[in-house]
């Protein structure tokens, strides 16, 4: 128990713990000043040398945010003197895209329908001798194999 101990009493944790409670206190601060529709959609990232990180779900969210920049930066300066009045005002916002992972999808059948394969074969039939046949007899072997 005692490394768990000196490793929660060190520098770096308190360091760490600090850091997670001036993200928490502009994540709140956030969610007041930003405009209710948007703070769903994104989240504070944190803030270095006076710009305030924020992450966004999508590229419109992003160009709102960017629209309304400098009317939001007032309200969150004024926002920061009541609510955090140890830091520093916002200079700028960092807009970061955030891309969710999508669904995996599987991977789709490389096989004709039976209906498709017989009308190719009919087409096949009726072509003389030329690189279209060549071609399609390529394309109906390719699709035959992936069954």
């Amino acid at each position: 128990m005692k490394p768990v101990n000196k490793l929660l009493e060190s520098e770096v944790f308190s360091l760490i713990r600090e850091k997670n409670r001036s993200i928490s206190s502009y994540q709140k601060l956030w969610s007041i000043k930003a405009p209710t529709k948007l703070v769903p959609l994104s989240h504070i990232g944190g803030i270095r040398d006076d710009i305030l990180t924020v992450y966004v779900e999508n590229s419109g969210i992003a160009s709102k945010l960017k629209f309304i920049e400098s009317s939001l930066l007032k309200e969150l300066n004024e926002g920061i003197q009541k609510e955090i009045p140890y830091a520093n005002p916002i200079k700028s916002l960092k807009i970061k895209l955030v891309v969710k992972n999508s669904k995996v999808m599987p991977p789709r059948s490389k096989s004709f329908p039976a209906q498709a394969k017989s009308a190719f074969e009919n087409l096949l039939s009726s072509l003389e001798d030329s690189p279209l046949r060549h071609r399609l007899i390529k394309l109906i072997k390719h699709h035959a194999n992936s069954d």
